[in-house]
């Protein structure tokens, strides 16, 4: 595969047997379109990889609203790449590990653990520990297994990203999530949209930093899917403004049932040191759902990100485990009877055979079919079929993140239409005058001469200021 790569590309490494080449262009995260990308690196690389038969979708064209509430993404129609556009280097075989057991009150007292704090969250409860036995227990060498396996472009690379496909249903906020992409930055993106602005939401990110892996032979980004759970590993990677601290190792482990584990094992500075001027720097996750509209003929996809979970950066330091444990969401539930029962952090409707709280990534599909007014909303209705109009969940409030508002959209819809108009009035009143102006014997041109400028006048009565009473 002919990777685009920087210049100053690193000695390249061993690759796993039966590969094949194939050619392909791999896709970054900065603020310019795919093409750009490819005209701004120097040099070609060959680097042997599995061959590849799906595809992926690139969105271009990407406009960057950054904040904590909403990106927009504005762009074409997604145009299908070829195979190579996001490659991964696929695990020979399975993996046979014992990934380490969810953390009880036993576990902590046998272990002689104090320092632990336990935040409750909405879609995700986490487990804070400072304790170097239970860090080892969570901890997976992959640098020394023989089952892990090195990107050998994102091993090489600065803000790129490559996706690789899971080996099960990983559940993100009740979604089942069948691939992650892997960025050098520090995170994994979980979209459905390839897009520039990765770090802005849908993400899991143990430590997202300017991290630059082109700049250290001893910088590798390791990973092993053994079935049940993918461990993704940013060993000793170089931070680009300022790579002389030293190099960071943490990991993230992504189980089947959903739990989240980050793990970090060496943190030459604190966190709250790193520059966050090129890049962010966030540790948490965050999801958000795509509404996909049209306007002026011009079709827009905007991202609203309606969750994210973040931790203190002065928790977290050599040998710390952040541990997250997913709860039970609406979507988890597969009939009427149990989504309605409030067992859960949600009030869970159901609509068209789902079961959802309106505030998810299917909310473009939950507005389509009207769900605002149809939704069944108590156990009876479960049986009888008959639905009501309910109140909208317009209260709906979330960590840190504020729901999408229909009013803010509607309002600058409104707002491009009136500017719009006042523009073609002014380019038509122009292009009148111009054509009288050109031709006189017209009625438009006659019109022009009736009412031109020099005959216009103070109406009688009226008082009118000479320049001395002006400038007195």
């Amino acid at each position: 595969m002919n990777i685009i790569t920087l210049s100053n590309s690193r000695k390249k490494r061993e690759v796993l047997p039966s590969t094949t080449d194939t050619t392909s262009t791999t896709p970054q995260y900065k603020n310019s379109s795919i093409q750009t990308i490819v005209d701004k690196n120097n040099g070609t690389k060959t680097t042997k990889v599995p061959s590849l038969s799906n595809t992926s979708f690139v969105m271009k064209d990407v406009e960057k609203i950054f904040g904590s509430n909403i990106t927009s993404v504005n762009n074409e129609p997604p145009v299908q790449g070829n195979s190579g556009n996001i490659s991964y280097i696929a695990t020979p075989q399975p993996i046979n590990l014992d990934f380490p057991s969810s953390i009880t009150n036993e576990t902590l007292e046998n272990n002689n653990i104090t320092k632990t704090k336990n935040d409750s969250h909405i879609y995700y409860n986490s487990s804070t520990i400072n304790n170097k036995s239970l860090f080892n227990n969570y901890w997976i060498d992959l640098e020394n297994h023989p089952n892990s396996s090195v990107h050998e472009m994102l091993s090489d690379s600065h803000r790129r990203a490559a996706t690789i496909n899971l080996k099960f249903q990983f559940p993100f906020y009740g979604h089942l999530i069948n691939s992650t992409t892997v960025a050098t930055g520090g995170f994994l993106y979980l979209g459905d949209y390839i897009h520039s602005w990765l770090a802005a939401t849908q993400y899991i990110a143990p430590l997202m930093a300017n991290f630059d892996f082109s700049t250290s032979n001893e910088s590798n980004i390791y990973y092993m899917d053994n079935e049940t759970a993918l461990t993704v590993t940013w060993h000793n990677a170089i931070l680009q403004d300022k790579p002389k601290v030293g190099g960071f190792t943490f990991q993230t482990t992504l189980h089947s049932n959903g739990n989240i584990v980050f793990a970090y094992k060496r943190l030459p500075i604190q966190i709250k040191e790193i520059d966050s001027t090129n890049h962010p720097v966030k540790i948490g996750l965050s999801d958000a759902y795509v509404l996909d509209k049209t306007i002026f003929f011009v079709r827009r996809k905007t991202i609203y990100e309606y969750h994210r979970v973040s931790f203190n950066e002065d928790e977290v330091a050599n040998e710390t485990v952040i541990i997250l444990t997913a709860l039970q969401t609406c979507l988890e539930k597969k009939n009427c009877s149990s989504c309605i029962k409030k067992d859960t952090n949600f009030q869970c409707f159901w609509c068209d055979n789902r079961c959802s709280n309106g505030i998810d990534r299917n909310r473009q599909d939950w507005h389509k079919k009207d769900c605002e007014k149809l939704k069944l909303i108590n156990e009876d209705m479960c049986t009888t079929g008959i639905t009501t109009f309910a109140p909208p969940i317009d209260n709906y409030s979330v960590e840190s993140v504020k729901s999408e508002s229909h009013t803010s959209s509607s309002s600058s819809s409104t707002s491009l239409f009136f500017i719009a108009l006042c523009v073609s009035l002014m380019i038509m009143s122009l292009v009148w005058i111009l054509y009288a102006y050109l031709n006189p014997h017209t009625r438009s041109g006659q019109m022009l001469i009736k009412y031109r400028p020099n005959q216009w006048g103070w109406r009688k009565g009226e008082a009118r200021y000479t320049a001395a009473t002006i400038h007195m």
